[in-house]
């Protein structure tokens, strides 16, 4: 029985060492598998020309007139006639007639005031010669002197005098509130208010309505204080007067009506003298000429009250990129494609704008940037170009082909 367990436990010593051995000299072979190819990035490039670079300083202003008055009556009375050119929204002429007050107490005082002054002339001409005749008659009695002066009845000739001149001066009083029974336009221009109408009385002071003239408006407009570095504004000085640029600086101004944008014309015509205590901002006064004026039936003319937003022609930089604002990021970086792959490089604005933004031309020829947004992309990621620009696609020659054959990477 001992013979029989030690052979039974050798047998299953060396069943376990043959399959140690067997599980050694077996062993599963693992297969290799090829690292997944890293895809690349679809990107659109262009490759940065020199160009000189216009800047256009934004803003924005309220169109007012250049020149507004307020009609007030001179004289009392009942406003009897009020002229379709005096009516909200009117266009009118210099001279045209637009309100006129009853004048019958102002012409029944005009012909008093004529009446009086013809009895004070007549006055005057009695007054004289019976100062003549009292000088004859004080020679006559044999006198050799000069008559005094009451004898030449000089008081009395100096009343007449004067009392015809007051009654010369009721007259033209007369004849003045006369002609300001009609209220005349003082230039051509538009009506803003009509604040009286027929069968009211008015007295003296009283408001009669607004006007404005139609030959120009003006916009004021704000400019920041880092904007003041890239327009060539003129400074007047006391002593001097005005000193800096003596071309006139060009505006443009446009807004939305309805869903046209409509753009007009103006000129810069004066820098005002302080800077604005709450914004710091300092404020330029801008001019259109005739705003009223036909042009087309797409165009519309510029109106009194309406809001702008304006472009006012900057300073020309030489030697420039012009990047689209998807190029950069917010950190002012961009992609630069080297060999296929991205090299980020931060840059330095000159200027931006909604829609562009300026670098010094400081690439080399043929180089390329990636204008696709990749806020999320590191140095060293694989790109392909999928189109390929010499320059921005939006500021391409209309006549230009946009696209280049597709560049490999």
């Amino acid at each position: 029985m001992p013979l029989k367990k030690t052979l039974v436990s050798l047998l299953v010593v060396a069943i376990t060492v043959a399959l140690v051995w067997f599980i050694f000299n077996n062993k599963p072979t693992a297969k290799k598998m090829n690292a997944p190819k890293a895809q690349s990035i679809k990107v659109e490039a262009i490759s940065p020309a020199s160009e000189k670079y216009q800047i256009w300083v934004p803003s924005y202003g309220i169109v007012k007139p250049k020149t507004q008055s307020q009609l007030i009556a001179q004289i009392s009375g009942q406003v009897i006639k009020v002229s379709d050119q005096f009516r909200e929204g009117a266009f009118f002429s210099k001279g045209d007639e637009l309100l006129v007050i009853d004048d019958a107490d102002y012409l029944a005082a005009l012909a008093i005031a004529k009446a009086e002054l013809k009895q004070a002339e007549f006055t005057y001409q009695e007054e004289v010669a019976s100062a003549e005749l009292a000088v004859k008659d004080w020679y006559k009695l044999g006198n050799k002197k000069e008559p005094p002066s009451l004898v030449a009845r000089k008081p009395q000739l100096n009343s007449a005098l004067f009392g015809l001149e007051a009654n010369k001066a009721k007259v033209i009083q007369a004849e003045l509130n006369f002609k300001r029974t009609k209220i005349i336009a003082p230039f051509d221009g538009r009506v803003l208010s009509l604040d009286v109408n027929v069968g009211q009385v008015v007295s003296n002071g009283t408001l009669l309505g607004s006007v404005f003239a139609t030959d120009s408006v003006e916009v004021r407009l704000p400019i920041k204080q880092n904007d003041l570095a890239y327009i060539n504004l003129p400074e007047t000085y006391r002593d001097v007067g005005t000193v800096g640029q003596t071309d006139k600086t060009q505006v443009l101004l446009h807004a939305n009506i309805g869903l046209k944008q409509q753009n007009w014309q103006a000129e810069l015509v004066r820098v005002e003298g302080v800077v604005d205590e709450q914004t710091r901002q300092i404020f330029v006064v801008v001019e259109v000429n005739d705003p009223y004026k036909f042009i087309s039936k797409e165009s519309a003319p510029l109106k009194v009250g309406q809001f702008v937003n304006a472009k006012i022609q900057g300073i020309e930089i030489p030697n420039t990129v012009v990047l689209p604002r998807a190029a950069v990021s917010a950190s002012n970086t961009i992609n630069i494609i080297e060999d296929g792959l991205l090299q980020r490089t931060s840059i330095q604005p000159l200027w931006q704008d909604e829609h562009n933004i300026i670098i010094n031309n400081e690439f080399k020829p043929n180089q390329k940037i990636s204008i696709t947004p990749l806020n999320d992309s590191v140095s060293g990621t694989q790109v392909e170009i999928i189109d390929q620009y010499s320059q921005q696609p939006s500021r391409k020659p209309k006549n230009r082909k946009q696209k280049n054959k597709r560049a490999k990477p």
